[in-house]
């Protein structure tokens, strides 16, 4: 990382866009990195880019912090309901294509089964939380660069999000974490659990086990819940 990384006063904002797409993926794969070992270095940034566009596709507000340095040092991606996606959602499936590809090989078949199932649980908490219906915006994506954290990036990131959501008159939003992340961050911003499933929950729902054919999930899944204050 660069010497302007910890510098958080010359911290700028801005929206992301397509030439950022690496340095989100980087970030998130360092953030949540794969098994190399299991599925390779190429495959685990496969994986690591198929999630941020996935989260990407129905954005409607992609918000970046970028040191003086031009490095990344974290990222929002926001949905506010009935607005039309901050990039296009066709190139976006576009750049989704090699992804789709590896799927139906060999190594990237468990991968996806494991990455789909999880999408599914998640589509489950947000009916059993009633997210949707109770709110109209959604955090889809929140990265802080572990070079920044405690330097109050991610609080910047996190009142810009506010102000965001409060600008389209949205009252609350909701957000899915897991037990990989820390979730005692949205306990202190307030927010209440609406869902939960344990990882044993998902892996039984599923029909699958530790050594079976559905990959497991060995997180926990949360979904909160958040009232928009700025």
């Amino acid at each position: 990382m660069g010497a302007g990384t910890n510098n958080a006063s010359a911290i700028v904002f801005r929206p992301i866009g397509w030439g950022d797409l690496d340095a989100v993926v980087d970030l998130f794969d360092r953030t949540w990195p794969q098994d190399v070992d299991k599925v390779g270095a190429d495959m685990s940034r496969l994986i690591s880019r198929y999630f941020v566009l996935h989260y990407l596709l129905p954005t409607t507000f992609a918000n970046g912090a970028f040191a003086a340095d031009g490095t990344l040092a974290g990222v929002t991606f926001i949905r506010v309901a009935g607005e039309a996606p901050q990039l296009d959602e066709i190139e976006v499936g576009e750049e989704m294509r090699p992804w789709n590809a590896a799927s139906t090989r060999s190594g990237g078949r468990q991968a996806y089964g494991g990455a789909e199932s999880g999408f599914s649980v998640e589509l489950d908490l947000e009916r059993e939380g009633r997210a949707n219906e109770t709110t109209m915006g959604e955090l889809e994506l929140f990265i802080v660069n572990p070079d920044v954290r405690g330097h109050g990036v991610g609080g910047r990131l996190w009142r810009r999000m506010q102000e965001h959501f409060a600008a389209w008159d949205v009252p609350a939003f909701y957000l899915h974490t897991d037990s990989d992340c820390d979730v005692s961050f949205y306990d202190h911003k307030g927010l209440d659990c609406i869902a939960h499933r344990t990882a044993s929950e998902t892996v039984a729902r599923l029909g699958g086990s530790a050594d079976g054919e559905v990959p497991p999930l060995f997180d926990d899944m949360f979904i909160y819940r958040g009232k928009v204050t700025a």
